[in-house]
């Protein structure tokens, strides 16, 4: 079933499966499916981590997601997407030991400051580890305005 999204702006399109799909979206803050049209042009990024500018991660779990996800909007702001996850159709986070509660704290911190009505497609994996020691990595998609 398609929904009014934020994205509808881009022409992009954003679909939930009714029932459940519409279920998971007001839980998760997700999509089901989303239909990019074939003439925008999108950037991803490579896997943003909660680094500081001075290679430090933070030793709090919810600052270091805080951290990663504005490091995810400073690559799409260097890749000319300016209004940051307003613009992102996808998303996969990876996230050392799984999707624990600690975790989904701090999910709800970054969905709060990040995502606005935005809904992306995304995809959570639980991992064993991340380099250098990051406890969250994220890989974005985002449509480039016209």
């Amino acid at each position: 079933m398609e929904y009014a999204s934020p994205l509808n702006a881009h022409g992009i399109k954003c679909f939930n499966v009714p029932g459940l799909g519409e279920k998971l979206s007001g839980i998760y803050h997700i999509s089901s499916a989303v239909v990019i049209p074939a003439n925008k042009r999108t950037v991803v990024t490579a896997g943003q981590t909660g680094y500081t500018a001075d290679m430090k991660l933070p030793t709090d779990l919810t600052e270091e997601y805080i951290q990663a996800f504005q490091n995810v909007v400073d690559s799409l702001a260097a890749g000319g997407v300016k209004d940051g996850f307003a613009s992102v159709y996808q998303l996969t986070t990876y996230h050392v030991g799984g999707l624990d509660a600690a975790v989904n704290k701090a999910l709800e911190v970054v969905l709060e400051k990040f995502f606005g009505q935005n809904r992306p497609a995304w995809a959570g994996v639980g991992v064993e580890a991340l380099a250098d020691g990051a406890k969250v990595e994220i890989v974005a998609w985002a449509v480039l305005p016209n």
